[in-house]
């Protein structure tokens, strides 16, 4: 059985460096204090969604009101981000909180969005809060939003669609967000680092690859490359699953100097200067890294961009306690009010009276609230806002 979420004390290891221009590379101006820049032409997150209106990753605010969306190669818009799906947003420069416990704000240009995984559930585990999808294993979280329903073996069989951060040193995935398909899928999904790379397969975890006959592969496939791949339905005589598409993960490409950068993610590789996250090389040089820090540990880093590399001004080691901890996040109007619950940006929000605020529809509210393990939203805050 899944932890009841809590707030814990701060427990974060915290590596804070307060930059002076003589140490950061000369990336177009501005200095870096604790991640936020004085002087940054943009920005660039990526991490889950974790509140709404508009959308908030990493203690972020993004507006994305006239952002250009895409959802796995195909344009689409900001209706379809949900709470737990990972991001990538390309947006202006960050403006600082003006208040205490505020968040930072910015609006988004782009955001990039897509699963990690599509395909059966197998082996239900509710204590240990895992099961597999086409031999690998996800851990579901405490705060791992499960769309219409609960983590229990009903799952067990159904097919879904899992949004998540990888974890390369078990090969795992640590779930943010499962859909359920109503049927089986056209194509199953997978994505993971390259090993046994041949001529024509290669291995995803346990998952043998037939690549030969993918319509995509990256001309730079090589064994250690961060690959999200399209698969056929059913495995080949052989349980080799086929590729119809192999993706290269784009996120370092991405990078632009000057960004103000702030990725979360799994450490896939340490490095003379620092390590790989998600893909993209992390220069820890100038504040050092966490003590202990290995491979497969969870992290936020905030920093800078230079030519495809984010200079680090501060690493964060999220342990699955404050993982789990973590409340959501509402901006918006209130609909569909009762005694006990009412809806914001289409989540319904269980509530008491205890807040002390009369409640109408049409209200603008900010809510955070916390995961139930029956799947409800329990509002933790609730204040009165003057504007969306």
């Amino acid at each position: 059985m899944r932890p009841t979420p809590c707030i814990p004390a701060n427990r974060r290891q915290v590596v804070l460096a307060l930059l002076g221009t003589a140490l950061l590379p000369a990336c177009g101006g501005g200095t870096d204090v604790a991640g936020v820049s004085s002087g940054g032409t943009g920005s660039y997150t990526s991490g889950v969604i974790v509140g709404l209106g508009s959308v908030i990753v990493n203690g972020i605010r993004y507006d994305d009101s006239a952002a250009s969306v895409n959802f796995d190669g195909s344009a689409s818009t900001a209706a379809a981000l949900q709470l737990g799906m990972v991001v990538r947003i390309q947006g202006s420069a960050l403006t600082p909180a003006t208040v205490a416990g505020g968040l930072a704000t910015a609006t988004a240009s782009s955001i990039a969005c897509g699963s990690e995984w599509k395909g059966p559930v197998a082996d239900i585990d509710t204590t240990a809060g895992t099961f597999t999808l086409l031999g690998q294993k996800v851990r579901v979280l405490a705060t791992t939003v499960i769309e219409g329903t609960t983590f229990s073996t009903a799952l067990n069989g159904l097919y879904v669609e899992v949004y998540g951060l990888l974890d390369p040193s078990d090969g795992s995935l640590q779930a943010s967000r499962i859909e359920l398909d109503d049927s089986p899928p056209d194509s199953l999904r997978l994505s993971g680092l390259v090993s046994g790379l041949t001529a024509t397969t290669f291995q995803l975890g346990s998952a043998t690859i037939l690549y030969s006959s993918a319509t995509e592969v990256p001309t730079t496939l090589a064994n250690g490359l961060l690959v999200r791949v399209d698969l056929e339905p059913t495995a080949n005589g052989s349980g080799q699953w086929i590729a119809t598409r192999v993706r290269a993960d784009a996120a370092a490409i991405e990078l632009e100097d000057d960004d103000e950068a702030d990725l979360e993610g799994f450490v896939t590789a340490l490095t003379a200067t620092g390590f790989v996250l998600n893909g993209i090389p992390v220069d820890a040089s100038h504040i050092g890294l966490p003590t202990g820090l290995v491979e497969g540990d969870r992290v936020e880093v905030q920093g800078s961009a230079l030519n495809g590399t984010v200079i680090a001004s501060e690493i964060d080691i999220k342990t699955d306690d404050e993982v789990e901890s973590q409340a959501f996040e509402f901006h918006g109007a209130i609909s569909e009010l009762t005694a006990s619950s009412f809806v914001v940006r289409g989540y319904p929000i269980r509530y008491d009276t205890s807040f002390g605020i009369a409640l109408t529809n049409g209200l603008l509210v900010e809510v955070k609230a916390e995961l139930q393990l029956n799947g409800d939203l329990l509002a933790t805050e609730i204040e009165i806002e003057t504007e969306n």
